[in-house]
């Protein structure tokens, strides 16, 4: 477990070193109004910070569908939630991108970071 421990303080020290901006995943949450039982429940967005470096897709990665040269690909960190096909995320406060693909790293264990592929739109 010491040599794990070691890992994941070396992906946040680079996060920390290398994160660009802010980066924030979403989650919507359904809340009701306890005061007032029949008024409609509302839903509303959630941002959660987590450090990130963001990149483009290299065109040898992009297989037009799945992958599109117009994707960003992000290594974060372990955020609040765990992120999830279709969450909305922002970069540095921008328009909402949707993540398409979800990556742990690594792959079986605990998660010391994640690999995202978001899209615009």
């Amino acid at each position: 477990m010491m040599y794990y421990d070691r890992i994941e303080a070396t992906h946040a020290r680079l996060l920390a070193s290398y994160g660009q901006g802010s980066f924030e995943i979403g989650r919507t949450e359904t809340v009701s109004d306890p005061d007032d039982p029949f008024s409609p429940p509302t839903s509303t967005v959630v941002w959660y910070p987590v450090k990130a470096v963001v990149q483009g897709i290299a065109a040898e990665y992009a297989d037009g569908t799945t992958i599109k040269t117009t994707d960003l690909s992000v290594q974060c960190g372990v955020p609040a939630i765990v992120p999830d096909v279709g969450d909305p995320v922002r970069v540095d406060g921008g328009a909402s991108l949707t993540i398409m693909v979800v990556t742990q790293i690594p792959a079986a264990g605990d998660p010391v970071g994640y690999s995202l592929i978001v899209r615009r739109g």
